[in-house]
């Protein structure tokens, strides 16, 4: 008998809140709906995240419940972030806090337990067994962060029966922010049985890499679906438009946090300007998205021969425009002890671009792997400065020599990422459960 294809999805990220915590799940949503799946999401009736509109009316097929929540942004918010509406995880790595933001920090820490989110649980918990006896899935499949949705897809798996698959983009209590700002003794133990109880009731996990939960067993019960590229934006994907040849611009998007501060990169700037003034002349540094404001300030003070701007968070589309017609793109792994599995969802974005990339990270890592498997730019240790400076100097001879480019993508590599095939991997778990 073919299982039926139900399912119930919960996430705190969903239209009309979007940016990188929306994307992961909504490509998985998309390609359910068109291998025929239905689907509901429970979600909440605001969220801290991106203004977003649905990229594909198949999303309108869609039936969404939200949930009160009480957010506590105005409490915790980075008051020198660039993205106001958000929660800038670079405040957990300030060391001139004031008063207020320290005790902000360690409320966060100690008693917003799994996350700041964990009022969610209070209302989405009741609503989502509502949702069970209206719409009757067949299974639940929830993502995280924050790990509160996981709280709640395991009690409402445990009070209806439903099979249930637990995605992760990111680790739990193994998750970076930790590293600088551990949690008080009894938050930590709180925080780690949770998990524990999570790891131990789902059905199944998938997980974006591994190394998310050291501490526990989960080998046979667990499944790595990396991120990846939705393949129909390759289709709308704009043409290149005819470029300034007297300037080589290298284009940043995303969150920088202090963590992911690219010294290599800042360094070699500084190199090519006092080594190679008339190619510092050409090079124009633009980013777009969050940044540290330290961070921001070290790469304006580079030198006067290299210009820069800075702008906020812009629409999908407008970004994927720049994306494609850039010379160059930065990535930056940020310095945890989980730096080497670390695999944003921007990168498989400037994949799809066909421009070169210049990561910045552990060269040993997900992401350097990943960018030499497909074979798309090149991966530099974070002390190489003179190794980036010739990196961007090879680059911006190649650009002014009109010369083929020095990096093209394997097609059929890049093709494992698309997440049309990564969904069919997703579907396949999730008809394997029902089916215990």
């Amino acid at each position: 008998m073919k299982p039926d294809k139900k399912a119930l999805i919960i996430t705190y990220y969903w239209y009309p809140y979007g940016g990188v915590g929306n994307y992961r799940i909504s490509r998985f949503v998309k390609y359910l709906l068109k291998s025929g799946w239905d689907i509901t999401v429970l979600t909440t009736k605001k969220a801290s995240g991106i203004p977003e509109e649905p990229d594909d009316p198949i999303f309108d097929r869609v039936k969404v419940y939200r949930s009160n929540i009480i957010e506590p942004v105005g409490f915790l918010k980075n008051k020198k972030s660039s993205t106001p509406q958000t929660v800038n995880p670079s405040v957990f790595y300030q060391k001139d806090l004031s008063l207020k933001s320290k005790l902000a920090v360690w409320v966060r820490l100690n008693l917003m337990i799994p996350d700041a989110k964990f009022t969610w649980k209070w209302f989405a918990v009741s609503l989502g067994k509502k949702i069970i006896e209206k719409e009757k899935p067949d299974i639940i499949l929830s993502t995280s962060p924050p790990p509160t949705t996981s709280v709640i897809a395991k009690k409402l798996s445990s009070w209806s029966g439903l099979p249930w698959v637990a995605d992760f983009r990111d680790p739990w209590t193994n998750i970076y922010y930790y590293d600088e700002r551990p949690q008080g003794k009894w938050a930590k133990r709180k925080n780690k049985k949770l998990e524990a109880s999570v790891l131990k009731a789902a059905d199944h996990l998938t997980l974006v890499n591994n190394g998310f939960f050291p501490d526990h067993d989960i080998s046979e019960r667990s499944s790595v679906i990396p991120n990846g590229f939705d393949p129909d934006h390759m289709i709308s994907t704009p043409t290149k438009t005819t470029k300034d040849s007297s300037k080589f611009v290298i284009r940043y998007f995303g969150s920088l946090k202090i963590n992911q501060r690219p010294d290599a990169f800042i360094s070699a700037l500084k190199i090519i300007s006092q080594k190679h003034p008339d190619v510092a002349s050409k090079v124009h540094f633009e980013f777009y998205g969050s940044i540290d404001p330290q961070v921001q300030k070290d790469i304006e003070s580079v030198s006067e021969l290299i210009t820069s701007s800075f702008t906020g968070f812009i629409p999908h589309d407008e970004m994927m425009e720049k994306v494609v017609n850039s010379d160059l793109l930065l990535l930056a792994i940020g310095r945890t002890k989980n730096s080497k599995f670390a695999l944003s969802t921007k990168v498989f974005e400037y994949m799809i671009s066909g421009n070169p990339v210049l990561g910045i990270g552990p060269t040993d890592g997900a992401a350097s792997d990943l960018v030499s498997k497909t074979n798309i730019g090149k991966f530099f240790d974070r002390t190489d400065s003179d190794g980036v400076a010739e990196f961007i100097i090879k680059m911006i001879e190649a650009a002014s020599s009109g010369a083929d480019p020095l990096f093209k993508a394997i097609e059929n590599e890049v093709e494992a990422y698309s997440f049309k095939q990564l969904t069919a991997h997703l579907e396949e778990i999730m008809l394997s459960v029902q089916k215990k």
